[in-house]
């Protein structure tokens, strides 16, 4: 199933909301366990300044930093991979007519449909 330009840009806005959540996330964990930049930076064996940096907003740090510095504040971090492409689109059958759902990225979606003798249902967790 392909997506549209406004399906694509949908999933880039999640993609990019959820890096700055994790990126937040971790600040914060660093902050609640009451530790500085420093002690995070002799942690993991680099700058206080590089830590600023991670630290940052507009920051793109690489997955083996981000470890690094979960790792320094004492997080795990988990990770998932969602397939999106089947709950940006569902689509119904009926009688040669079809219909599209809408689809919110941030809920669980249900859908299903028939077609012919056929049904299949799905339930996804986004």
């Amino acid at each position: 199933m392909e997506l549209n330009g406004a399906q694509i840009e949908a999933l880039a806005d999640l993609l990019v909301d959820s890096h700055d959540e994790l990126l937040s996330s971790l600040v914060k964990m660093r902050k609640k366990h009451g530790l500085s930049q420093e002690q995070v930076a002799e942690r993991m064996g680099i700058s206080q300044p590089a830590v600023a940096s991670f630290e940052r907003y507009d920051a793109n740090p690489t997955l083996a930093t981000i470890r690094r510095y979960a790792l320094a504040v004492q997080a795990s971090i988990e990770h998932r991979v969602v397939d999106q492409c089947c709950i940006l689109v569902a689509r119904e059958a009926t009688g040669g007519a079809s219909r599209s759902m809408s689809w919110n990225p941030r809920q669980s979606v249900e859908w299903e449909w028939a077609a012919g003798e056929t049904h299949v249902k799905a339930f996804v967790n986004a």
